[in-house]
């Protein structure tokens, strides 16, 4: 929510992600974020996501909707 940027709650959520995805064992997080959304883009990318693709698709059923794949090795 653009209202609620910069009070630390995407960087709460991925720690609470980053936290269950090591206690899964998983030696990587992946996700997801609209290509048009530049604030969480480059949030992820300072807390060490790599963008490794970006995905056409219909999501939630808008058309042509462009999804940048994120990956963090953890």
């Amino acid at each position: 929510d653009p209202l609620a940027q910069g009070r630390g709650y995407g960087r709460a959520f991925v720690d609470f992600y980053e936290a269950h995805a090591r206690a899964q064992g998983c030696p990587y997080l992946r996700m997801d974020t609209n290509v048009k959304n530049t604030a969480a883009r480059r949030m992820y990318a300072k807390l060490g996501f790599a963008e490794v693709g970006v995905v056409p698709c219909v999501f939630n059923g808008l058309e042509d909707v462009e999804l940048v794949c994120l990956e963090k090795k953890l």
